[in-house]
């Protein structure tokens, strides 16, 4: 036999379980599990609504676990009593018999697992952003020192409210006036419409006799501002904080959205540069499309925790914007999977 295999049974236990609630244990519900479901399979053993195994415990220490004391499988057998994940029954015949029946809690063992998992997503998720905000000066680094990276109070806006999107964007709570939208901007967003002198670019309303080209008396059709700024409030919780009172975080995602709202207008072969890369409108367009309220707090952290002095505020909402979505969601969407796996789920 070499000597790496196996010449009995061998002992098995899940290492999240262990780490949890113990080695020991683990194997003792392993082991208990392995009678459970040999007696499922031949039909014995069943009260109750459930399978059961029995023995004493020197017959315990004896046949499964001669390699812990007889002392140890005790106390590891009372422990997991005590923490709920067996149940004791008796089904003797004979009422002298004293002989504990044993089944296993799977409820118990479900919440165990997703309270694990909670765990482990909250530790990621807190490693993930302390990374994040870290890195983020360097990811941008193209976007040189200007005299603060954070968003202030307007000063010189006509509006005195979040919901007014007509206010000129270079007028809006930024540092300084917004950069024009054209082909000399080092972070461009480059279209038919860009070479218009406007911080937002000309639009009209969508007839209702747009022929099967998408077209209005031959021009592209365009969506418009008004249009895309509503799409972005609702998909990001905007009009949900607001309407319930919460103004302060309505008033921080419309900076973001009235910038956001800029690109969404534009045609999909138009392209937008993003972090000194230029891409295909429509695929800018689709992240965006994705952003929600937990999207929309990470944003506004990070543009609040940026420490290092931003050039072009513009550009680097566009490229955080840009980034979260995927970031985010694909990572604790292969952190969950991954937790499955391990756990045999």
């Amino acid at each position: 036999m070499s000597m790496y295999l196996f010449d009995e049974q061998p002992i098995l236990a899940n290492k999240t379980l262990a780490r949890e609630i113990g080695l020991n244990e683990a194997l003792v519900l392993q082991q208990i599990n392995y009678w459970i479901e040999i007696n499922k399979r031949s039909g014995n053993n069943y009260f109750e609504g459930r399978y059961w195994t029995y023995n004493s415990i020197r017959a315990w220490h004896e046949n499964d676990f001669d390699y812990m004391s007889i002392d140890t499988v005790k106390r590891t057998f009372s422990k997991l009593e005590k923490m709920g994940y067996l149940i004791v029954g008796n089904f003797n015949k004979d009422p002298r018999d004293k002989t504990k029946w044993y089944s296993i809690n799977d409820k118990k063992l479900e919440e165990l697992y997703y309270e694990m998992r909670e765990k482990k997503l909250n530790q990621e998720r807190e490693i993930r952003e302390e990374a994040t905000h870290n890195a983020m000066p360097n990811a941008l680094v193209q976007n040189a020192p200007m005299e603060k990276g954070k968003m202030h109070q307007c000063k010189k806006a006509d509006c005195t409210n979040a919901l007014d999107e007509n206010a000129p964007m270079q007028y809006s709570n930024m540092p300084q006036p917004l950069p024009e939208i054209t082909t000399k901007n080092s972070t461009e967003i480059t279209s038919d419409i860009s070479s218009n002198t406007s911080i937002y670019p000309s639009f009209y309303e969508i007839s209702d006799d747009l022929d099967m080209e998408g077209m209005v008396d031959g021009n592209k059709k365009i969506k418009t501002y008004q249009s895309c700024l509503e799409e972005l409030r609702e998909s990001t919780g905007y009009n949900d904080h607001y309407q319930i009172g919460n103004k302060e975080i309505a008033r921080g995602y419309d900076e973001i959205i009235k910038v956001l709202a800029d690109v969404m207008m534009l045609n999909p072969d138009d392209t937008v540069t993003i972090n000194q890369v230029k891409l295909p409108a429509y695929i800018v367009q689709e992240r965006f499309t994705k952003l929600n309220s937990f999207h929309m707090d990470y944003i506004v952290e990070t543009l609040g925790n940026n420490e290092s002095k931003i050039r072009n505020v513009r550009a680097f909402i566009l490229t955080v914007a840009y980034n979260t979505p995927s970031d985010m969601d694909a990572y604790y969407t292969a952190q969950v999977n991954y937790d499955m796996r391990e756990d045999g789920y």
